[in-house]
């Protein structure tokens, strides 16, 4: 399939030059509305703000790299993504129409502009095949499915080859492949990435990603985790070598993962006498309803919390993208499995210890 991506963008790189960043426009709204940015940079939240006056917004400021920024406005919910960068941006539009005002300049984000609506184009495409054969997003077998996965990988090995050195490119790897968590197609990308391509956050998130599920596979040792139990006591894991161990990560408000808790609660009381220690850990960064959510599915062996959830540094050891996820560990601590759920995590077991 062939991609043409628009020639306009690349005046973007002749365009305003400074130190810092200027964001400036008319967005109808009225007078003392707040304008704010905020974007992530290593792990911390970072924001500033401006106040519209007679239609007109003004920020400076300085970034630290092309990001993903979150532009928001005191008088809605609603918010605009763009990919901030030290260049000239213009915005344009109504504070009623938040989400769809008009942004003009910044190399970065007309170029990540460009893949995304075509990102669109194909899922929207897809949605109207499913429409139109009645098949479901869960018929990973389906012509419309493999047909909607192809084109996104072409669409996005087109994109990386084309603009190597860009962070729109990294941010379109995450967009296409980490999202998934497809490792190989987000690996194959990632080669193709320059060397100044692989120096932005978003293309070292993609190194990460991919090193973490290489060592995260079966026979390497599973990484050492030390979080607090529901009494504050630590658990650490390399504590229990000697024994079988079954990591369950959840969190109360997924659905799948509370599904499969009466399972758990079946194989504990089978198999708890049989030399393999089950150990919960909440992706909740709501004490309460962790521990409601503990009580009321009844789950008695040990459980424990990741205070800083997804973004915390277990779920960044472990991989973990999606929940919910499991591992489970010989007594030497390798690991043995990964992500087994319902009757192939029972036929697993029932074969690892039925001679326990």
């Amino acid at each position: 399939m062939q991609l043409f991506f628009c020639a306009v963008i690349i005046g973007g790189m002749v365009g305003f030059k400074s130190e810092g960043y200027l964001i400036e426009g008319s967005i109808i709204a009225p007078d003392g509305t707040k304008i704010q940015i905020t974007y992530q940079y290593l792990g911390k939240n970072i924001s500033d703000s401006t106040l519209v006056e007679n239609n007109k917004v003004v920020l400076k400021g300085t970034l630290p790299e092309a990001v993903l920024c979150t532009l928001s406005n005191s008088a809605n919910q609603q918010i605009k993504i763009i990919v901030g960068q030290n260049e000239h941006i213009k915005l344009s539009g109504s504070v009623k129409g938040f989400y769809s005002i008009k942004v003009e300049g910044g190399y970065e984000n007309d170029l990540f502009s460009v893949f995304k609506q075509k990102s669109f184009s194909i899922t929207g495409d897809y949605r109207a095949q499913l429409a139109a054969t009645g098949e479901t997003i869960y018929n990973k077998s389906s012509a419309a499915y493999i047909r909607f996965h192809h084109r996104v990988d072409s669409l996005t090995l087109a994109f990386v080859g084309e603009y190597p050195d860009a962070t729109a490119s990294s941010l379109a790897i995450i967009n296409s492949h980490l999202n998934s968590t497809d490792v190989l197609k987000a690996e194959r990308c990632y080669t193709i990435l320059s060397e100044r391509g692989k120096n932005n956050q978003y293309a070292k998130r993609i190194k990460m990603f991919i090193d973490t599920d290489k060592a995260m596979r079966v026979g390497n040792i599973a990484p050492e985790l030390v979080l607090k139990d529901l009494n504050g006591k630590d658990f650490r894991l390399s504590a229990h070598r000697g024994r079988y161990i079954l990591l369950d990560f959840w969190a109360s408000w997924c659905v799948p993962c509370r599904e499969e808790h009466p399972l758990l609660r079946k194989l504990y009381h089978d198999f708890k006498n049989k030399g393999i220690v089950f150990v919960s850990i909440s992706m909740d960064t709501n004490d309460k309803n962790w521990r409601n959510a503990v009580a009321n599915d009844k789950l008695v062996w040990w459980q424990l919390n990741e205070p800083g959830a997804m973004s915390g540094l277990v779920a960044g050891s472990y991989g973990i993208k999606a929940l919910p996820f499991n591992c489970i560990i010989d007594p030497e601590g390798k690991i043995l499995a990964t992500k087994l759920r319902g009757e192939e995590l029972e036929s697993f077991l029932v074969r690892l210890l039925e001679n326990k």
